[in-house]
């Protein structure tokens, strides 16, 4: 898997990618999957910024529901208090990031999240821990921003996002996608794919992980891939390939 991230030509990362329900027990056996071959010290950040204009209480809880999951699954894990683009500039956090194991952005806005961290330390030392074999894991709005990079249009409305970071510089990724809500966006979400880019739609409680052959698909729900007229879907265990959809036979 091939692309090209922020600061040049790189190897797209490994991955694990949800639709929704971080921090629940479904998504621990794919967390220690992701983690077995990861490189980096063994230990997990987890990171709530997305969650941050929602308020400190909403920040906390995020942080400390990730803090009990992974000491569920015996994993060492530390929350950054990286609220705003000035907190992801400090030395000392990025210092953190970059030896960590799993990097993993929990939900939130989609685009706070992204303009917060793009082009800082922070996001800097999440490429050099992903360059040096660690996973990057996002939930909802950390997922998303792992996305193409590539602008579509100005950001409006409520759930505004105008675009990922580039880790995976050819897919754009929906979330909680069969939820009622994200039904009624759904068409909106579509149309504002850049040209050149395949949408990956993940359903809540549902996960993609990145392997030799393309992303697996992990979790209770379906994961719609749309390239151009073409649509696919995929369910657990199944392999969503790399490269443009093909129609089945």
């Amino acid at each position: 898997m091939e692309g090209e991230g922020q600061g040049g030509s790189r190897r797209t990362p490994r991955c694990l990618l949800l639709g929704s329900g971080e921090f629940e027990p479904w998504v621990g056996q794919a967390e220690l999957e992701a983690l077995s071959s990861a490189g980096g010290d063994g230990t997990v950040v987890v990171l709530a910024t997305a969650s941050a204009p929602e308020g400190d209480a909403a920040f906390g809880r995020w942080n400390e529901m990730g803090l009990e999951h992974y000491a569920a699954l015996g994993l060492l894990a530390r929350a950054l208090p990286v609220r705003t683009r000035e907190d992801a500039e400090l030395p000392a956090h990025a210092k953190v990031v970059s030896k960590a194991s799993l990097v993993f952005f929990s939900g939130g806005n989609p685009e706070y999240l992204a303009r917060t961290l793009e082009g800082t330390p922070l996001w800097s030392a999440v490429l050099q821990a992903l360059d040096r074999g660690a996973v990057y894991g996002g939930c909802s709005a950390g997922a998303m921003i792992a996305g193409a990079a590539q602008r579509s249009g100005p950001a409006r409305g409520r759930f505004r996002f105008s675009g990922g970071l580039g880790l995976c510089p050819g897919d754009v990724f929906g979330v909680h996608w069969d939820s009622t809500f994200m039904r009624v966006l759904r068409p909106a979400v579509v149309r504002r794919v850049p040209a050149g880019c395949r949408l990956v739609g993940i359903a809540e409680r549902t996960a993609i992980l990145t392997g030799e052959r393309g992303w697996r698909v992990l979790g209770d729900g379906a994961v719609e891939v749309r390239d151009g007229l073409i649509r696919r879907s995929y369910r657990a265990g199944e392999v969503i390939p790399d490269g443009p959809v093909t129609a089945r036979p």
